[in-house]
């Protein structure tokens, strides 16, 4: 056990899990340290415990330094009381105890904790040092932790609000942590960051940098140091995509085509457009997405730009991405589609022009100088393009030998 130097000033920060939540203690006249107890959050407390029914109560004992980290570290003890109403009003309580061990900052803040399998050898009285001269020792079930006066903790990155951005910068990123100030500095890899703000000592917003496609650590850095890289820090810079080619390029004006896209860094795709309209896509592989083309009420032969967006951002358009509409045939429908001579028929039809004059004709198969049509009825197609028109089929003079004979529509 070290001996605490008498020639070094230090102020305390309590490594305590005593209660569920922060409580600040205060300042003693004559300038004596200000004392922070610290505690795990009553629901990871309860989850360590498995139960979540009574109060927590807790002990804590530090145990040294972590030597890869610095960071001080101890056991803590939980107990938890669950009761209720018997038979009879009679009541009994179950206690349920647990012990975690626990890795804290030089914040104070929580860093991990985890379930021990059985009770640790603890000593109440333990005391040590750190390089630093900051002091961990254990007074009445709790644990302190002393930092040297003028130390400054290094800052501690555990979470970013975006992960994944474009290669050419400009996305806003939240940093969460610990130990931040004014004046910290933020760097992506080895790019500085743009237009650092220090929200809180838990927060800073940094814009990223333009950079090539890869995945850095965001590391914050300070008076104290910089922070120690992690998965919890790691940004990914994403590629834009590109469309090399589709396949069929072309397609009716109503939409509806399935259409292979072929290109690059498609993988996270969250949007496929055919012009300004978004459609149903599904990303196949980094090369390769199906969509289905969207409708139009551009007329035949315009094209539409079809661009991917992914979080590297959206494909620059050109000539390999372009989908051409094409006119819709038009198509009828005779009801009944077959029967004797003199018939009546319903023939209706769709994707004919709006306001179109439509001619429907009967077919009889016979040559000059027998009629070889006979008209059969008329009607002008509505806004949509459609048209329902009523007729007799030709007697047998007229339409020929036996056998199966055509209908045909014809637009103005």
């Amino acid at each position: 056990m070290l001996c605490r130097p008498k020639t070094v000033m230090r102020r305390a920060i309590v490594v305590a899990v005593a209660a569920t939540t922060l409580v600040a203690g205060t300042a003693a006249t004559g300038g004596a340290a200000t004392t922070i107890p610290l505690v795990l959050a009553q629901s990871t407390a309860f989850s360590i415990l498995g139960r979540s029914c009574g109060g927590i109560q807790e002990r804590v004992f530090a145990t040294g330094f972590d030597a890869t980290t610095g960071y001080p570290i101890g056991d803590v003890y939980m107990q938890t009381r669950c009761g209720g109403s018997g038979r009879g009003g009679g009541y009994h309580t179950t206690t349920y105890s647990a012990w975690a061990a626990a890795t804290w900052d030089l914040t104070g803040a929580l860093v991990a904790e985890s379930r021990l399998a059985s009770a640790p050898t603890v000593d109440p009285t333990f005391t040590a040092f750190d390089a630093y001269g900051n002091e961990v020792s254990n007074v009445s079930n709790t644990a302190s932790l002393l930092l040297v006066d003028g130390f400054v903790p290094p800052p501690r990155v555990t979470g970013l609000s975006v992960n994944i951005g474009p290669t050419s910068g400009g996305t806003a990123v939240t940093i969460s942590g610990t130990g931040f100030d004014t004046g910290d500095t933020v760097s992506f890899g080895a790019e500085p960051a743009a237009a650092v703000v220090v929200n809180s000592s838990t927060s800073i917003t940094a814009q990223t940098p333009a950079m090539s496609a890869g995945t850095i650590d965001v590391v914050v850095t300070n008076a104290g140091g910089t922070s120690a890289t992690s998965a919890a820090d790691q940004f990914t810079f994403a590629a834009a995509p590109t469309v090399t080619g589709l396949d069929p390029s072309s397609g009716p004006t109503t939409g509806g085509t399935s259409v292979t896209i072929t290109g690059t860094n498609f993988t996270g795709a969250t949007a496929v457009a055919f012009g300004d309209v978004a459609v149903a896509f599904t990303v196949d592989s980094d090369t390769s997405i199906t969509a289905t083309s969207a409708g139009t009420t551009d007329p035949p032969g315009d094209a539409a730009d079809v661009t991917v967006t992914t979080p590297g951002g959206t494909s620059a358009k050109s000539l390999a991405d372009r989908f051409t509409y094409t006119a819709t045939a038009p198509n009828i429908v005779v009801a009944p589609s077959s029967g004797p001579s003199r018939t009546r028929v319903v023939v209706s039809g769709d994707n004919f022009q709006p306001g179109e004059l439509v001619r429907v004709t009967y077919l009889t198969g016979l040559t000059a100088p027998h009629p070889r049509t006979v008209a059969l009825c008329h009607a002008t197609a509505d806004a949509i393009g459609s048209f329902t028109c009523h007729g007799r089929i030709p007697g047998l003079a007229a339409a020929g030998a036996l056998g199966d004979h055509a209908i045909i529509a014809t637009g103005a």
